[in-house]
């Protein structure tokens, strides 16, 4: 069976009873754009033998939308014309957007652009300018008149059919094409299907990027696969307006919606305690939280702030997951709520999972839904036993084919064998544990820092640090090599909001803070603007990234407090940081008194490790 053929039994059954709904904010009003599954399959056929009569079976598309249901009707137009559609972030004027597309057209071999008319302009301009309006076509859906969809003629798609290609964010490499077929498609609908609790009819609502795993396979086709409906609004609308998701789950009962874990965050800080009063959560029973570190404290934050609307703690459902596996690994079931443990920070460290009643706080990110999840010793291929940390293997019918013409990497992430011979498993890269089966990650292999034999995780550090003064945003934590590791934080500081405080008392207050919580008698802290700190199309922190445009002095410092070894290496440039930051400190034993508190270390590490 074929996805294609999924989708077009649902429409059957349910024509225009089920459908699909844009929202847009309307200055709080809700405009509605509506498109049952007849339409949108009648949609797909059409554009299917558009691209059918293009000669675009087997060739890759590139999708470039802005939010809405044109990409929806594309993106299956493609399915149902065997054309790899390829969905990408709309570069618009954003330069490594734009770098990002154009690498993205070079190694999926694209012969065509799809976009709407809004933008096909900026677009065919762009690819004139980097010399590929010659080779690549670019093409505006919204004002084609494609065949009636009787046109169309469904050509030979089966379950290991090419459906589409992922691209992976690059946080720790450079992007990759990740081969999805349609039994992955399939497999993946069926396990997020089973963690809802298996529903016949029901509704979503959300406002994700379809470009990303997330937002394409848990938001957008997990409906169509169902059987419900789906209200959704564009991740501008939402970051512009939290309470609009909120609003959106109140008026249309919703009863599920996925969401990485900034997001609740962003919607516990700020949704207006007059917008908090007219909400009513009560329908919502699944709200899965992926794609970055789940923490506890927002957890509780979500519970505390919109309990009186009706929020229930039960209703969170942490999981884990990544492009290579289409999206959802493992998941915590419909009703069984966030499992929150406490282990010894210091046997993290050594890679061991020990439960201590005053330990760090980890969240559970549930447990295999049909899918075999290994922890394996990357080193021996040894397999750990229960509590033990090591680099998290995975089997089943949602992992990937592999990377798009990139053989050597394909074999190193997806042909794992363990010492006695069990494979092959996809390396996820991830360091975590199973206990109790339930599955808990602890961060990237490439992402840890060891420092005199102890391993530290870069999303604690990043954490407790963000604690320290009200002025601090994103950070990344990382290792630099200069006569032994040492440790780097840079982190993003709003001078506006420094309430007096000077830049380097922030910054020596977070050495000291981290100093404590760590045991790290020495590090480096970089603050720097807004949005210095490297970050994916997703979100991701680039800690890699980071690291090389600070020891390049491209980082827009505003103060630097660096050991001695590290000023040898890390000088920031003078137009971004000034006089005043080039501090440097030997130890964080001098900084100032002025901490977090012991708990601001503790950071959880469930995520769905979002590809896109």
């Amino acid at each position: 069976m074929s996805f294609v053929q999924r989708v077009r039994a649902q429409a059957d059954r349910y024509g225009h009873e089920r459908s699909y709904t844009f929202v847009e904010d309307r200055r709080g009003e809700f405009g509605e754009t509506r498109m049952t599954f007849a339409e949108l399959d009648a949609r797909a056929r059409s554009m299917g033998a558009w691209l059918t009569g293009r000669r675009m079976t087997d060739q890759t598309a590139l999708l470039l939308y802005p939010a809405g249901l044109e990409f929806l009707g594309t993106f299956l137009g493609c399915l149902y014309s065997r054309v790899i559609a390829v969905p990408s972030p709309l570069p618009q004027t954003d330069p490594r957007a734009l770098e990002r597309a154009e690498g993205i057209i070079k190694d999926a071999d694209v012969r065509m652009v799809l976009t709407d008319s809004a933008n096909q302009g900026m677009l065919t301009r762009w690819l004139r300018d980097v010399g590929l309006d010659g080779a690549v076509e670019c093409v505006a859906t919204d004002t084609l008149c494609p065949p009636g969809p009787d046109a169309w003629t469904m050509p030979e798609i089966g379950p290991d059919t090419l459906a589409y290609m992922q691209y992976t964010s690059g946080s720790t490499s450079e992007p990759r094409g990740v081969m999805l077929t349609h039994a992955n498609l399939l497999h993946n609908e069926e396990e997020i299907w089973r963690a809802i609790g298996s529903p016949e009819e029901g509704v979503g609502v959300g406002w994700l990027p379809h470009y990303h795993d997330m937002g394409l396979i848990g938001m957008l086709l997990q409906p169509i696969y169902a059987g419900g409906d789906l209200y959704f609004a564009s991740p501008i609308a939402f970051v512009m307006r939290p309470a609009l998701w909120m609003e959106m789950i109140g008026r249309y009962r919703a009863g599920y919606t996925v969401a990485p874990n900034f997001a609740y965050e962003w919607c516990a800080t700020r949704v207006t305690d007059g917008q908090a009063a007219g909400l009513d959560l009560s329908s919502l029973r699944f709200a899965l939280n992926g794609a970055e570190p789940v923490r506890p404290g927002t957890l509780r934050a979500m519970a505390a702030r919109f309990g009186a609307a009706g929020f229930e703690e039960k209703a969170w459902a942490p999981a884990y997951g990544m492009a290579e596996a289409t999206l959802v690994i493992t998941a915590t079931p419909l009703g069984h709520g966030p499992l929150v443990r406490r282990f010894d920070p210091g046997a993290l460290e050594r890679h061991r999972a020990v439960p201590a009643e005053d330990g760090v706080e980890l969240v559970g990110c549930g447990r295999p839904i049909s899918m075999t999840v290994r922890v394996v010793d990357p080193d021996t291929r040894e397999v750990r036993p229960d509590g033990r940390v090591a680099e998290i293997w995975v089997r089943g019918g949602s992992v990937a084919r592999g990377y798009w013409q990139r053989a050597e990497a394909s074999r190193d992430a997806f042909d794992g064998y363990a010492a006695d011979g069990d494979g092959p498993f996809l390396r996820t890269g991830d360091l975590g544990f199973l206990l109790d089966g339930e599955l808990y990650v602890t961060g990237r292999i490439k992402d840890v820092v060891i420092v005199n034999g102890r391993n530290l995780y870069p999303q604690d550090l990043e954490e407790a640090a963000r604690q320290v003064h009200p002025s601090l945003g994103a950070a990344a934590a990382f290792g630099v090599e200069a006569g032994g590791e040492h440790v780097v934080l840079v982190q993003e500081v709003r001078e506006q909001r420094l309430a007096g405080a000077g830049a380097g008392e922030v910054a020596r207050a977070i050495q000291a803070a981290l100093g404590r919580a760590f045991g790290l008698p020495s590090m480096s802290v970089v603050l720097v603007e807004r949005g210095g700190v490297g970050k994916t199309t997703s979100g991701k922190i680039q800690r890699s990234r980071t690291r090389d445009l600070l020891l390049g002095g491209s980082l827009p410092v505003v103060h630097a407090e660096l050991t001695a070894a590290l000023a040898a290496l890390a000088v920031p440039g003078p137009e971004a940081a000034g006089p005043a930051a080039h501090a440097v400190t030997e130890t964080a034993a001098h900084a100032v008194t002025e901490t977090a508190t012991p708990e601001a270390a503790v950071t959880t590490r469930a995520a769905v490790t979002e590809g896109a």
